[in-house]
């Protein structure tokens, strides 16, 4: 069990945003990035140390990117772009990415699929990986208004036929502590949330997946920071975390801030009911939908 391994201790996000985005280009353009970097600090006079000094970063950082090992988060491109006076750098990494709204998901979902283990905290939704096709629609074509009737279609059947072979699978090991609030929630009606939550209430009763749930009421709530994953993989020297927003999210595979962040899943965990509670307030909820309520 996670919380076996990993004791509570504080949370913290302290450099996570010099971190891997989950927008990562392709490694010609991490390179050709790189190159443009250490062409204007080398024009600049500045050494390695004293740009990331100047963007509040480290060494191994800049060297990292320059070298192209590293993708820079958007906080850290604007940093050194200030730094060094340079317009160039963001319009290179325009270029070369382009806008990559859904690529950090695709990326996210394929690091899924392939781990041994996930665990996950959520607020609102169900994950992608779990999600019914008419519960997908309704979350897609709701959060992103300005796609059409077909693109909503296409991309909530991509979502269900994933979730039908996870369902069918026996990895990776699906631990999720969701808050209470999320079983509230009735995204595209009662008929859709009671056919979601029957999908997840058939996955825990067969032992495919585990679920707890922090009450509505808890008073010191340690999922304040929002949701995110651990994901484990076999072989990995170390953890990878998606923390994520709307907008984008972050890989972190530095070994300090994932152990910082298992230890805040055992917190959520603690602060959670236990599974088989968990499953009577899911098969209680799973009743009322069933009477229509």
């Amino acid at each position: 069990m996670f919380s076996d391994r990993f004791s509570r201790n504080h949370y913290t996000r302290a450099g996570i945003r010099d971190v891997i985005p989950v927008m990562p280009p392709e490694k010609e353009a991490l390179v050709r990035y790189g190159r443009e970097l250490r062409a204007a600090r080398e024009k600049s006079g500045m050494t390695q140390t004293a740009l990331a000094h100047a963007a509040n970063t480290s060494k191994s950082t800049i060297s990292a990117v320059e070298r192209g090992l590293t993708a820079p988060s958007p906080r850290l491109r604007s940093d050194v772009g200030e730094a060094l006076g340079s317009e160039r750098l963001a319009r290179v990494w325009e270029e070369l990415t382009g806008d990559g709204r859904e690529a950090w998901k695709t990326e996210v979902a394929e690091l899924v699929d392939q781990a041994s283990a996930v665990y996950e905290y959520l607020v609102l939704v169900w994950p992608a990986h779990l999600q019914r096709e008419s519960y997908a629609q309704a979350l897609i074509k709701h959060g992103a208004q300005w796609l059409t009737d077909e693109e909503v279609q296409s991309r909530a059947a991509g979502r269900a036929k994933r979730s039908a072979s996870l369902a069918e699978s026996t990895h990776p090991k699906l631990w999720l502590v969701i808050d209470e609030a999320l079983l509230y929630r009735r995204y595209g009606g009662v008929e859709v949330t009671r056919e979601q939550l029957e999908h997840v209430v058939e996955l825990v009763e067969c032992g495919r997946i585990t679920v707890q749930l922090i009450p509505v009421d808890t008073p010191n709530h340690p999922g304040t920071g929002g949701p995110f994953k651990l994901i484990t993989t076999a072989g990995a020297q170390t953890d990878v975390l998606f923390a994520e927003s709307a907008r984008e999210g972050q890989l972190v595979t530095n070994s300090a801030e994932t152990t910082s962040w298992r230890m805040q899943f055992a917190a959520l965990q603690s602060a959670a009911r236990s599974p088989d509670e968990t499953l009577q307030s899911l098969r209680a909820e799973l009743r009322k939908l069933n009477d229509g309520q």
